[in-house]
């Protein structure tokens, strides 16, 4: 019956609506050598960063665990091979999940929380940063690990702001500042556009994040927060704004527009092409060395007319899997308790620009290094820190946020390439996510 539940789960959702429990507590207990598997989608500078901390833990535990860590693809395709690893009831014992995969995994009721995991583990469950901690806190109980934390943030080019005339150290807070920017900040010569004044990929994450930022809710119930979601709340007047501000700026040749790329809108910011950049700070170190001018990061725009709240965090976290045997789920626990721990949060935000879980890795010397470098690593981090407690800010939990976050992508492009207006693009999309949202639920009993 369970394993019914997750096929018809499956058919509900984009990638699937809800997982089952699978297999027992059977399998090798014994006190040799612990195998932990570990599923990532971290690939590039960002993987070797990861198989770096896994040949770290395993020196250090060598013949007592060995973890054993397999790229899996990107987020989407994980999700994919989870579902197949729970037909075949060979799920691994570590999973990374991005952040909107968050209460999909909760569904499957084939998860130990992490809260569960902690106290036996010596794991401080409370060292976690509350502004990162808050999105993956469902049921009163942190669920996972949060792994590569990142923060939605303003990227600008201060040398073009200093030539246009507009003070560096006041970057935009609002789209309607942004917008007035970017067109004081666009360049024509000889009638072609040699600077636009921003540049955005069409990316539903940075409409979620902006509006967080002005405390407007992105789905019902406090954001899924207090219940179940049951609708998407994007009938409002400041998503209006930012779809319609964002098609504006297109129009009229201010914003350039490269699709749902977002490598080409990074590489375009750092070429010089764009002066403007809402973009996430996981990228920091990227751009910070490629770019031939002075970079300028700032906390993330909202909506125009709304007060500052804050944003949440993206990025993944690692989720374990239930049904493994006791002393396998152990040595699991003690490989979480080294992700967690500020030597390795201190490497890993180093490495890749992720921002540290725990404020202990800011004392770090490969941390303090970096920083030296490059101060502005610290910035996400205090954005996230500076978020009020709030729905809003703690994101929309609900299990068909992939399938809501291509809707928003299909809202923003129709609006830019003049196929419908604003208003037809959100009823349409916010319909037929009430029908998707229903058929989940239903799906896992709710």
């Amino acid at each position: 019956m369970l394993r019914r539940r997750f096929l018809a789960a499956a058919a509900a959702a984009t990638l699937f609506a809800g997982l089952t429990a699978c297999g027992d507590d059977a399998g090798d207990d014994s006190g040799g050598e612990q195998t932990v598997t570990f599923w990532h989608s971290m690939a590039g500078a960002n993987g070797e960063a990861v198989n770096h901390l896994v040949e770290e833990f395993n020196k250090a535990h060598a013949g007592k665990i060995k973890v054993e860590a397999t790229f899996q693809g990107k987020y989407n395709d994980s999700l994919t091979k989870l579902k197949a690893s729970v037909q075949s009831k060979q799920t691994p014992n570590l999973v990374q999940v991005f952040e909107i995969g968050t209460q999909l995994m909760v569904d499957t009721k084939a998860t130990v929380a992490f809260a569960d995991l902690a106290g036996s583990a010596g794991i401080d469950a409370a060292s976690v940063e509350p502004g990162i901690a808050k999105y993956y806190t469902v049921g009163g109980k942190l669920q996972a690990l949060p792994f590569n934390a990142s923060a939605p943030v303003l990227f600008y080019n201060k040398t073009a702001f200093k030539d246009a005339g507009i003070d560096p150290e006041k970057p935009p807070t609002t789209i309607g500042e942004l917008a007035e920017a970017a067109r004081k900040l666009k360049v024509v010569d000889g009638g072609k556009t040699t600077r636009y004044g921003a540049v955005a990929s069409i990316d539903g994450w940075l409409v979620e994040q902006m509006l967080a930022a002005g405390g407007v809710q992105y789905c019902n119930q406090d954001n899924g927060r207090s219940g179940r979601t049951t609708a998407v709340n994007w009938d409002t007047p400041e998503l209006r704004g930012i779809v319609n501000t964002w098609a504006g700026l297109v129009k009229d040749g201010t914003l350039l527009n490269v699709g749902r790329n977002n490598t080409d809108a990074s590489a375009a910011f750092q070429a010089g092409r764009a002066a403007i950049l809402p973009f996430t700070s996981a990228n920091l170190r990227d751009i910070m060395k490629g770019s031939k001018f002075e970079v300028g990061v700032a906390n993330y725009i909202r909506p125009d007319n709304t007060t500052a709240s804050g944003v949440f965090n993206g990025g993944a976290a690692v989720w374990t899997m239930a049904g493994h045997p006791k002393a396998q789920q152990a040595a699991a626990a003690e490989f979480l308790k080294y992700l967690a721990s500020a030597d390795a949060q201190g490497y890993w935000a180093a490495q890749t620009g992720y921002i540290p879980i725990v404020k202990a890795a800011a004392d770090t010397k490969a941390f303090k290094d970096t920083l030296a470098t490059y101060p502005d690593f610290a910035k996400p981090g205090a954005e996230l820190s500076a978020a009020a407690a709030t729905p809003a800010s703690s994101g929309c939990l609900m299990g068909v946020m992939p399938q809501a976050r291509d809707k928003m992508n299909d809202i923003v492009e129709s609006v830019i390439l003049g196929k419908t207006s604003a208003d037809q693009a959100i009823t349409t999309a916010q319909t037929a996510m009430a029908e998707a949202i229903a058929t989940y639920n239903k799906s896992v009993g709710q």
